[in-house]
């Protein structure tokens, strides 16, 4: 074959070469999908940032607002995965074409935890047989007040803390890695009954003159005769961690001829001090302004519920100045003369029962 000849079927050649390699490329491109969406917390609109979202070997980084774009994936059913720190990882296949429109949802990943901890008392330490439930699950702190949850996972749990004797704690709590310690520090309950240590009743008829030896305190109030008194009620014992739950003021009507008809009694906190052989009406001290209390009738018991008073002293870091006891106007209702600390009857006396956690 001639030189010349064989030149001529090179350049068909090598033309007709180019020819199907452009014709490939614009078949490949014709045929190449895409792939735009979001990745956003399952469940939400929570867009996810700094995920990875690959299909085919193709991959990209989901923007601030959640968003991604893949292209150049080839069509028809390709798997696409995603990944985030902090997820469970994400796979699903997807018919991919020309231009895929694919929001991705990544649940949030939810590892094992192992919740464990110590049940005690501030001053008491680690207390045995405590209670910790969780759900409908109950385990009991040992002799150092150890407890463990050891198969639970990173959700959000509701914990009661029981024992006799103790107030129950509640909290929800988080573990937030495989092995999570929680403590928890109870109080223990009390009672105490705190006996008067200085009452004083005062006349607006007789306003210069003590009455704080007498055994009655009286409460009357028709607009012509005006009677209240003043007490006061030791803290001392109480311990300093104390947090009052109640505190009932009692005190014993000893006026037989006192109406059916219970009277309105007011109770305020006083904010000066005062001493009981001294205190009349013209030198009352002044009060934060009495308000109403709602009592019960008992026998002839009055309880009344001051609680708020001694949580002030107590945690609020207010000074004890003792109560005042007043009454409103009222014409029809009667006289009380209650027990004073004076009164022959001790166990009349007017008294606090006082129940606390410290």
């Amino acid at each position: 074959m001639s030189a010349k000849r064989v030149s001529r079927t090179l350049a068909v050649a090598t033309g007709l070469a180019l020819v199907l390699s452009l014709y490939s490329c614009a078949f490949t491109s014709d045929l190449s999908g895409s792939l735009v969406g979001k990745v956003m917390v399952a469940g939400s609109s929570i867009p996810i940032p700094g995920a990875i979202v690959e299909c085919e070997g193709v991959a990209a980084v989901s923007a601030a607002d959640g968003a991604y774009s893949l292209e150049g994936i080839p069509p028809g059913d390709r798997v696409v995965f995603a990944s985030a720190g902090g997820y469970a990882g994400y796979s699903e296949v997807v018919a991919v074409e020309e231009s895929t429109l694919h929001d991705i949802y990544m649940a949030v990943f939810i590892g094992p935890a192992r919740l464990f901890g110590y049940v005690s008392h501030a001053t008491l330490g680690p207390l045995e047989g405590a209670a910790v439930q969780i759900g409908d699950m109950v385990v009991v702190t040992d002799s150092l007040g150890y407890y463990e949850y050891p198969n639970l996972e990173q959700i959000s749990y509701f914990m009661t803390v029981t024992k006799e004797g103790y107030r129950s704690f509640s909290q929800h709590v988080l573990p937030t890695s495989e092995d999570f310690q929680f403590d928890v520090i109870v109080k223990k309950l009390a009672t105490a009954t705190l006996w008067s240590i200085a009452d004083a009743k005062v006349h607006k008829s007789s306003p210069d003159t003590n009455f704080g030896d007498e055994p009655g305190l009286n409460l009357f109030n028709n607009e012509i005769f005006h009677e209240r008194f003043y007490i006061r009620f030791s803290l001392v014992g109480i311990e300093e961690t104390a947090e009052p739950s109640t505190a009932t003021l009692r005190l014993y009507n000893t006026w037989e001829e006192s109406s059916e008809e219970p009277r309105t009694i007011l109770v305020g906190s006083l904010i000066e001090s005062w001493h009981e052989l001294v205190v009349t009406w013209t030198d009352s001290p002044q009060t934060t302004g009495a308000s109403i209390v709602h009592s019960t009738y008992e026998d002839r018991w009055y309880e009344i519920a001051v609680g708020t008073f001694f949580s002030d002293w107590l945690t609020g870091g207010e000074e004890n100045f003792g109560l005042i006891v007043d009454t409103s106007v009222d014409h029809v209702a009667g006289r009380f003369i209650f027990a004073s600390r004076e009164h022959e009857e001790e166990d009349k006396r007017a008294h606090v029962v006082l129940n606390y956690a410290w």
